[in-house]
């Protein structure tokens, strides 16, 4: 046979074997011996890249079935607009016992505070009207949040504060909660409360179980007569909305894959590059360093399996509620505390499966012993965490 008829036998030879990679990717998860016999004869690039375009897919979709279930607790009205003096919104509309002020000396945030006095009064009582929050109800956690704080020269604590919650225009129809204990016992004392109105301790009056809430009111009764000034400040509500119902979603989608896919070739490239400094150290290895990189690289096929449990796995963990205004350590805990211990263990399984594929690589590329390959594997997957870590935290 001559060599113009050798050629084209070849020619298909190599085209075939150019598509190996496709095979190796989910070979070295049933058979990862057999599997890195044949990728150190000649390794190909190809097959990391193609896990990565793999497992994107799959962690986009694991991202967004975790957004439904996040649920983030948003303000309502935002900007402090029921507390802040609105000479072009005549519909928030504050009705007090006497006159209503908006005190810009004494306030929380924004620039004033709604207050109103009496003299030689044991009762005082302000409402905001003309309002209309509708999720009231026990299914979405909704909360009230305020700042209230009264002020009187005897310093006499009140003997009874209650919020109200006014039903359909009609003050008649209300619930009523007694927050005595949660207000300041010292005047002029700011106080912050947080009201749930899923609670049973509410009181109805002549009121359904489920309404549009249209005003809000505030009480506060002394047991004998004293010049009396009630403030309020920070009025809102808070209501639990799923992450993924969010405006900022999408980009949040796009801003984690990126950074998926940057974390991915950054762990990908520091593993090889301290594997390929401890060959040097350990043993008489001498081979490419180009030729580790595509090795080492089959040994992530499990991120497929990885992606593919946690996106399954966020399907089954209970929804998280994540209170307004808490700080990233809180945030944390919460998480730690709902999905942690789940998540963890299957983090712990697929860096251990890792592990193991990444010094079979190491085994079949040089021979080495198994105890040192898996030291070499283990020691290296460590430090390229903990570096790929610190240079995620540094930019993103």
């Amino acid at each position: 046979m001559t060599n113009e008829e050798h050629r084209p036998l070849e020619e298909e030879y190599e085209k075939g074997y150019s598509w190996q990679f496709m095979k190796w990717v989910f070979k070295v998860l049933f058979s990862p011996l057999k599997a890195f016999e044949e990728i150190v004869k000649k390794p190909n690039i190809k097959g990391p890249i193609l896990i990565l375009l793999i497992i994107l897919p799959i962690t986009l979709g694991g991202q967004y079935i975790s957004g439904t279930k996040f649920f983030l607790e948003i303000p309502t009205p935002e900007n402090d607009l029921w507390t802040e003096k609105q000479s072009n919104h005549p519909s928030f509309l504050w009705e007090p016992n006497d006159t209503i002020a908006f005190d810009n000396n004494d306030f929380i945030i924004g620039n004033y505070s709604v207050s109103a006095s009496l003299i030689n009064s044991s009762f005082i009582w302000m409402r905001l009207t003309n309002i209309e929050y509708s999720s009231y109800s026990k299914e979405n956690n909704s909360r009230l949040f305020f700042s209230i704080k009264w002020v009187n020269e005897e310093n006499v604590p009140p003997t009874n504060v209650t919020l109200q919650l006014f039903l359909f225009n009609n003050m008649s129809e209300r619930f009523e909660l007694d927050i005595r204990n949660d207000v300041a016992n010292s005047s002029n004392v700011w106080a912050n409360v947080s009201a749930n109105l899923s609670s049973e301790n509410w009181t109805q009056k002549n009121s359904t179980i489920q309404a549009n809430i249209t005003g809000i009111g505030f009480q506060l009764r002394l047991a004998n007569s004293a010049n009396l000034t009630l403030k309020i400040d920070d009025l809102f509500f808070g209501t639990y909305t799923s992450l993924s119902s969010s405006n900022t979603f999408t980009p949040q989608l796009a801003y984690l894959l990126i950074q998926n896919s940057i974390q991915f070739l950054l762990e990908w490239i520091i593993l090889s590059g301290i594997v390929f400094l401890l060959l040097k150290s350990l043993s008489d290895w001498t081979g490419l360093w180009k030729n580790l990189l595509s090795t080492v690289g089959y040994a992530y096929s499990p991120s497929i399996i990885y992606s593919g449990v946690l996106a399954l796995l966020f399907l089954f963990l209970p929804p998280i509620f994540f209170p307004y205004n808490i700080s990233y350590l809180e945030y944390l805990n919460i998480y730690q505390r709902s999905w942690g211990i789940p998540i963890s263990v299957v983090g712990f399984m697929y860096y251990g499966w890792l592990t193991i594929l990444c010094g079979i690589s190491l085994k079949k590329l040089h021979g080495l012993s198994w105890s040192k390959a898996l030291l070499i594997s283990f020691g290296a997957i460590v430090m390229s965490l903990l570096l790929s870590a610190f240079i995620l935290s540094a930019f993103f």
